[in-house]
């Protein structure tokens, strides 16, 4: 894996373009943050590069680099992978985004499940909520990421969760799979157990994440508290990532 950002490292020296350099900055940023197991004090800026972009910089460089300027977008727009693959996360957590959470849904408590390495639980718990993150753990036992939680899971599937930390003020899932009901099923043991307390989804509408059926029901909440969670969040990629909130009367 350190052989992308060294790939990234040398191409941008060849390439030599302002854009490039500080889309290259950004990935080393935010590689620096997660390696020290830290969360990020902001989303990550946009990464990739337009099609206009893209041609603007040939013109100024030499139409000869399109190959090497080519092979740099596409490490670009993978960085999400690389994170997946040597840190095991899909969403980077960011205590801007964190914050908001905990003053706009006024949340002093919160228990993540599906957490995977629980990376979302350590931007929460640093900015003062008491967490407790969840995991069947099932997919650390081929994972050789999974020895390296960003915060401590507990070894238990989602609904035995949210069933046993029946008095948190938040519940909190990130990336969700994109099959199977685990996301339904939890929905309707929250809905059982801990109905007044929110529930936070994190992950890409009809996308990367959650099962279709979960997209297909209208049982989200909109409001101007979430507009601005999401505000702070907005997606550094082609996945467009947001927070979704479940409606309990639904």
């Amino acid at each position: 894996m350190t052989k992308f950002l060294t790939k990234l490292t040398n191409l941008d020296k060849k390439i030599s373009d302002p854009l490039v350099h500080k889309q290259v900055e950004e990935i080393t940023r935010i590689d620096n943050y997660v390696q020290q197991g830290r969360p990020l004090p902001r989303a990550p800026r946009r990464l990739g590069l337009l099609p206009d972009e893209f041609e603007n910089i040939l013109v100024k460089t030499d139409a000869a680099k399109k190959e090497e300027l080519t092979v740099m977008n596409n490490l670009l727009n993978n960085f999400r992978q690389y994170l997946s693959l040597k840190y095991g996360i899909w969403s980077v957590a960011n205590l801007k985004t964190a914050k908001l959470i905990k003053e706009k849904l006024e949340v002093n408590s919160a228990l993540e499940i599906m957490a995977g390495n629980a990376y979302w639980s350590k931007a929460l718990a640093e900015v003062g909520i008491n967490v407790i993150s969840t995991d069947s753990l099932e997919w650390a036992k081929t994972s050789t990421t999974g020895a390296q939680p960003f915060y401590p899971v507990i070894d238990l599937p989602a609904q035995n969760a949210v069933q046993r930390y029946a008095k948190v003020d938040l519940i909190i899932c990130s990336w969700s799979p994109n099959f199977g009901h685990s996301d339904l099923d939890a929905i309707q043991a929250w809905k059982k157990y801990n109905p007044s307390s929110h529930l936070l989804f994190i992950g890409e509408k009809n996308g990367a994440t959650n099962s279709p059926a979960f997209w297909q029901r209208n049982h989200f909440i909109k409001n101007a508290a979430l507009a601005e969670i999401n505000q702070s969040f907005q997606s550094f990629d082609f996945i467009n990532e947001q927070v979704f909130e479940i409606d309990n009367e639904l």
